[in-house]
Order: structure tokens, then C-alpha cells, then sequence
């Protein structure tokens, strides 16, 4: 990817910026609830993998030869999975499939994803200095954008936001 083909939308909207909070809590409430759920299944710390797009938990790590009853081995992850042939595993199943991580690019007037060319792109999402910055890896069709909402940032303002970020991040606390 070459740093002349990022492109960079900002926005300042109350409404997006309190859906990108709303999103972060739902997340942090989302990671209790799975480790409630991995506790209630008998798998501890476990590490859980899911899809990026649907959120859905797509696998829980394994340890050693440890499959416990409901749960098999997938041959192409090495993940355990539910055993959804099993009355166990259809249990496991949906519990797991009530557990969906919300998406913090579910955003108004900006896609999670785009094709640009060839190339099927998802954004990346940053808060900084009071405003959210979506970052695309190639200009996208700017048709998908609210530019109502959204305004297109020069890379040199964004790095000079990204580096006042990075510098105050390296602050002790309470030093602004």
C-alpha cells in the first residue's frame, strides 16, 4: 500500500460520535458477557476468535488434546467448535451465537466496506482529538460517503492529528 493512496474522512457529528461511544461500551459489555458465557462452558481464559464482519465467534483456542464433551477440533483452525451434532453442541451453538460483537464501523454516512477498484476494502476507525477519522487504503467511491457528515482530510493534517495523538499518549498522566 503506498501513503498516497490512503484516504481519510473526518467527522465531528454528535450523532456519530455518540454511536462510536455507544459501540465502545456495547463492546466492553460484550467481552464481559463472553467471559461470562466461557466460564459458564468450562473454558476459562480461553482466547475466542471472531468473524470481523458478522461478529459471530467463529472458534475458542485449544489446549493440548483437551476437547471437552459438545466441542470438536476444526481440521482447518485447529479452533474448537460445537459439536452441532451433538445435543451439548447445540447448546454450545447458540449460546455462542446469541454472543455477536457489535461492529464500531456500523456508522451513519460512512460504509464499513467498499470495493475500490478490484479490491474489497474496510475501514479503520480512530478517535482522536475529539473527532473520529475513518482510513481507507485507496480512494473509495466518494458516492458511499454522507459528506454532510463526513469531510475528507489532506494526509498531512491527518499524520500532524496522529502525531500530536502518539506525543500525548507518551505524557505522563495529567500532563496535557
Amino acid at each position: 500500500m503506498s501513503h498516497t493512496d490512503l484516504t481519510i474522512y473526518r467527522t465531528t457529528s454528535p450523532a456519530v460520535l455518540q454511536r462510536w461511544h455507544d459501540t465502545e461500551n456495547a463492546i466492553e459489555a460484550w467481552g464481559k458477557q463472553v467471559e461470562a458465557a466461557l466460564a459458564e462452558l468450562g473454558m476459562g481464559d480461553r482466547t475466542i476468535y471472531y468473524d470481523q464482519v458478522s461478529g459471530r465467534i467463529t472458534g475458542i483456542s485449544t489446549e493440548a488434546d483437551d476437547i471437552p464433551d459438545g466441542w470438536r477440533m476444526d481440521r482447518r483452525t485447529y479452533h474448537l467448535v460445537p459439536r452441532l451434532t451433538s445435543k451439548a453442541g447445540k447448546a454450545i451453538g447458540a449460546k455462542l451465537d446469541s454472543l455477536r460483537r457489535p461492529d464500531p464501523r456500523d456508522l451513519p454516512g460512512m460504509p464499513k466496506h467498499a470495493f475500490a477498484g478490484l479490491s474489497f476494502l474496510t475501514c479503520g476507525l480512530a478517535f482522536m482529538g475529539g473527532a473520529l477519522y475513518a482510513q481507507w487504503s485507496k480512494p473509495i467511491p466518494e458516492h458511499n460517503v454522507d459528506l454532510a457528515t463526513w469531510e475528507r482530510v489532506k494526509l498531512s493534517e491527518y499524520y500532524a492529528v496522529l502525531e500530536a495523538h502518539e506525543a500525548a499518549k507518551l505524557l505522563p498522566d495529567g500532563v496535557r
